[in-house]
């Protein structure tokens, strides 16, 4: 099931904004080495925000997209790896906000490597995603009948 053109269109506007605010972040904090001030203040904010509305984006996939995918079998490496990849980066967010000072560092590394790695990982899951769409969909026949039956009546 692919996306509709605005779920597109909202899926890639926000992590195009958690994207660029979190590496302009790293770049102004480790490679310029500023001072912490109101850009780097702004750019985090703006990671926050835009990391819980691709928080949201992520869980609406789940239902639809995700799910006929992976009963269809087609695109799974890339998208399971993509759903790894998000995972860690939201186990890493939550340690780098309410995780101690102990646990500080290795949460924002881990964030920052996992986070570069969707620059390659996500790409590569579109244009994988585009060239399956050409090949038949497989639907599962190994489901029992109760569920075969459950989704012909529901959209889930």
């Amino acid at each position: 099931m692919r996306l509709g053109k605005w779920h597109q269109a909202i899926t890639y506007a926000a992590l195009i904004v958690v994207a660029a605010s979190g590496v302009s972040w790293f770049a102004l904090h480790d490679f310029l080495e500023e001072e912490p001030g109101n850009l780097q203040r702004a750019l985090l904010t703006v990671h926050g925000v835009s990391a819980f509305v691709t928080l949201m984006v992520v869980g609406s996939v789940l239902p639809l997209h995700v799910r006929a995918f992976w009963l269809g079998k087609r695109n799974i490496a890339t998208g399971a790896s993509l759903l790894l990849v998000m995972t860690l980066l939201i186990v890493t967010a939550l340690f780098l906000y309410y995780g101690g000072e102990d646990s500080r560092t290795l949460a924002r590394w881990t964030h920052i490597g996992v986070g570069l790695l969707v620059f390659g990982l996500l790409p590569l899951h579109v244009v994988l995603g585009r060239k399956a769409r050409s090949k038949p969909f497989a639907v599962s026949r190994t489901r029992p009948a109760e569920s075969r039956i459950h989704s012909s009546i529901s959209p889930y």
